[in-house]
């Protein structure tokens, strides 16, 4: 079977078992055998802890009920696995919240090459996500007084004039990070590469030791780091991609953005805590939350992106990443308190510059089963 007519059987699968009441015909058997390796545990929530607590475990061994609903939820997102694992993927990683319903899924293998099974909490590159955290850096300069949206970048970073477009003066920071700058590609930069060389110089340390601090220590995300900020964990899932004919590891490959851009290795589980966290208003004001969540006539806010949420008449909110080897979708009630994060190593592809149909479809399958939810009878 195609991968393509696969992918179109597991959405009318989502679609189906998601809104039965929509649905004639007779039951369709499972098109796909079990996973080779598959964990999934349904267990309490966990919540960041102060610095001075300790984080609880993500493989609880205390399970509450699982609703009905829910754990149809849990059917759908299995067999997309299933699906991914049968087209090639090495591994995928899942984690779903809906009130007290936590879910967590993990199937496949860290390495093609003599790799052991994934595990729930095992850390992968999210690609673009690095970018709402990048975004929560700058706004914090904000709240400081330290800098202002709509100053030319080349006020802070002199100089980098030099590498923007042809009137570099009118490139502001609230451009960068709204992907409205203009930067061009032939540049070898990205708004994002541009906003942590800002956070840097005004900081004056390394973006991997600002994010630790303002992020990653205070929500105690201890699976979360930059690629290039020091030894990668031995249970970091691999990548891969198609080179020249040949299937090779592109794990540790650094993008024309660099790693403010696309450069963050995460477990689904941290993602979710954060996201979580500055949905709630724990990392910045509530006047910079509503910056980063831009309007809902842009296709983009700050750092953040945003889709219809239909159980609120609201908007989910989070991001995508899409790097080589990888694809992640993550998105969230404005509340914080349905989420659901995917992320997966996929199917080895050759090298583009352009998103894979993976990723559209990653973010399609968690907007419709977050929209699902709605109907769920939570406790």
């Amino acid at each position: 079977m195609h991968p393509g007519s696969r992918r179109g059987i597991v959405t009318a699968a989502l679609v189906c078992g998601l809104f039965l009441a929509g649905c004639t015909g007779e039951p369709q058997p499972n098109p796909f055998p079990p996973a080779p390796v598959t964990s999934s545990t349904s267990v309490p929530p966990t919540v960041p802890t102060p610095p001075s607590g300790r984080a609880q475990s993500t493989t609880a061994s205390a399970s509450p009920p699982v609703t009905p609903a829910f754990g149809e939820l849990q059917a759908t997102l299995e067999l997309f696995s299933r699906e991914m694992l049968q087209n090639g993927a090495p591994a995928v990683l899942i984690e779903a919240r809906a009130g007290q319903e936590v879910w967590r899924h993990a199937a496949g293998v860290r390495s093609l090459h003599g790799g052991a099974p994934v595990q729930a909490d095992d850390p992968i590159r999210v690609g673009g996500l690095t970018r709402t955290m990048v975004a929560v850096s700058v706004l914090k300069l904000v709240e400081e007084g330290r800098l202002v949206l709509e100053d030319s970048i080349a006020k802070y970073l002199p100089g980098i004039d030099v590498l923007l477009p042809p009137e570099p003066e009118s490139v502001t920071v609230r451009q960068l990070l709204g992907h409205t700058a203009g930067i061009p590609y032939a540049s070898g930069l990205s708004d994002y590469a541009v906003l942590g060389f800002l956070v840097e110089r005004l900081r004056g340390a390394p973006l991997a030791a600002v994010l630790r601090t303002e992020i990653l220590d205070p929500l105690n995300l201890h699976s979360t780091m930059l690629l290039d900020a020091g030894p990668l964990s031995n249970t970091l899932v691999h990548g891969y991609a198609v080179v020249g004919g040949e299937t090779v590891d592109v794990t540790h490959s650094v993008q024309q953005g660099g790693p403010a851009s696309d450069g963050v290795i995460a477990s689904v589980t941290d993602i979710d805590a954060f996201y979580a966290a500055l949905l709630k208003g724990r990392l910045l004001l509530p006047e910079s939350l509503v910056e980063m969540k831009g309007s809902v006539f842009a296709d983009y806010g700050l750092g953040l992106d945003h889709w219809k949420d239909t159980c609120t008449n609201g908007y989910y909110y989070g991001h995508s990443g899409d790097v080589p080897g990888y694809g992640t979708i993550s998105i969230s009630s404005a509340d914080g308190n349905r989420q659901l994060t995917i992320s997966l190593a996929h199917p080895p592809s050759p090298l583009s510059t352009q998103p894979s149909a993976i990723a559209l479809e990653l973010t399609g399958l968690a907007q419709v089963a977050l929209n699902a939810s709605c109907r769920f009878h939570f406790r």
